[in-house]
Order: C-alpha cells, then sequence, then structure tokens
C-alpha cells in the first residue's frame, strides 16, 4: 500500500507541474474565476478532467491564446 501511496504522490507531482488549475489561470491572465471558467468550458480549450477538477495544459496554453488573438471570449 506504501508503495502505491508514493507512486501516486510521484504522479500529482508531475502532473502539478504540467498543468494548472483554473485558479492559477485567472491569476496568470488577470481574469476573474468566473471568465476563467467560461473559458476553460470552450471546447477547443486545452484541459484534461481528472474526476471533477479541470486542469490545464501548460505546454499547449500559449498556443491556443495565440490562436484567439483578437477574439472575444
Amino acid at each position: 500500500m506504501e508503495e502505491y501511496r508514493e507512486k501516486y504522490q510521484d504522479y500529482r507531482r508531475t502532473i502539478e507541474k504540467k498543468t494548472c488549475k483554473i485558479q492559477d489561470l485567472a491569476e496568470m491572465l488577470d481574469i476573474s474565476m468566473d471568465k476563467a471558467r467560461r473559458i476553460a468550458r470552450i471546447e477547443t480549450f486545452p484541459k484534461v478532467k481528472i474526476g471533477r477538477d479541470t486542469r490545464i495544459i501548460l505546454s499547449k496554453l500559449d498556443e491556443w491564446l495565440e490562436e484567439h488573438i483578437g477574439e472575444v471570449l
């Protein structure tokens, strides 16, 4: 059981480095939580759902933002 717990914690640390929460997105973009949630609901937005938790894929975020320059989101 302890071995499983350690592997799970290592996995969580790896995921946290490659993703961020919606709250972090709001802070990064200097927008409200409501707007960050609405953006995260866009079908093409780079996110992954882990249970009820939505994580933004950081490696794809800049690319997505560049593709939507000039759009009203």
